[in-house]
């Protein structure tokens, strides 16, 4: 007696679900070709937080964290290639990691949830942004700190403290800047004149600290250069 073929029928959920993913991975890989850039803001006050995301023409993949010693409000910008998915569903947003009334940690290059959450802890154990720095260097999740950025800076009572560091072996162009109250890092630069737009930005714009990120974030946009 021959064996009857066996049918398989999906539930209509699992389906939906599996055909949702793939729409996703092909909407991401079309973006990726198309050199669309996602940033993400980040401008939370000490009361609160918001984020918005919109794509724009930035070069290449940067970021800025910043304190206002006087109003308390912290926060950072910055552009990435990081998408949504499945692993990061929230996407860019994973980078940053601001703490009301203390400090803001950035990942611009390699982030690792082990040593993420390492940089939170001794942020809100007191450690100062340049022992954070050294201690991540030194104790990084997978023993190999040259592929990865940071940016960090702490309220530090009113008077900030910021430090940064770029791997040895971060895409060129790289390079960062670090002062009292702000961090700028980027890789895969043009030159280090997208990091000093940003950074003009920001120190000659006035108005809130979320005026002056927003600032910042437009002096990493380049025209790009036409075939």
């Amino acid at each position: 007696m021959a064996k009857q073929p066996v049918k398989v029928i999906l539930p209509f959920r699992h389906f939906a679900i599996s055909l949702f993913r793939y729409l996703l991975t092909i909407i991401f890989f079309t973006i990726r070709l198309l050199l669309l850039r996602i940033t993400t803001v980040y401008i939370p006050a000490v009361a609160g937080r918001m984020s918005t995301t919109w794509p724009t023409n930035a070069q290449d993949r940067f970021s800025i964290v910043a304190i206002d010693s006087i109003t308390g409000e912290i926060g950072s910008v910055g552009a990435s290639g990081v998408g949504s998915s499945s692993t990061y569903p929230h996407g860019a947003a994973i980078l940053g990691d601001v703490i009301p009334g203390i400090g803001v940690i950035h990942t611009q290059a390699a982030w690792m949830l082990t040593n993420q959450q390492n940089a939170h802890d001794w942020m809100m154990l007191g450690l100062a942004p340049q022992q954070i720095i050294d201690s991540l260097v030194a104790q990084d999740a997978f023993g190999n700190s040259t592929t990865r950025q940071y940016g960090i800076t702490d309220f530090n009572g009113g008077h900030p403290r910021s430090a940064a560091f770029t791997g040895v072996n971060c895409m060129n162009y790289k390079n960062d800047t670090a002062h009292l109250n702000y961090s700028i890092q980027g890789i895969i630069l043009l030159g280090q004149k997208i990091l000093d737009s940003i950074q003009s930005r920001f120190l000659n714009t006035t108005g809130t600290l979320g005026d002056r990120l927003m600032a910042a974030l437009q002096g990493g946009g380049w025209p790009t250069p036409r075939p």
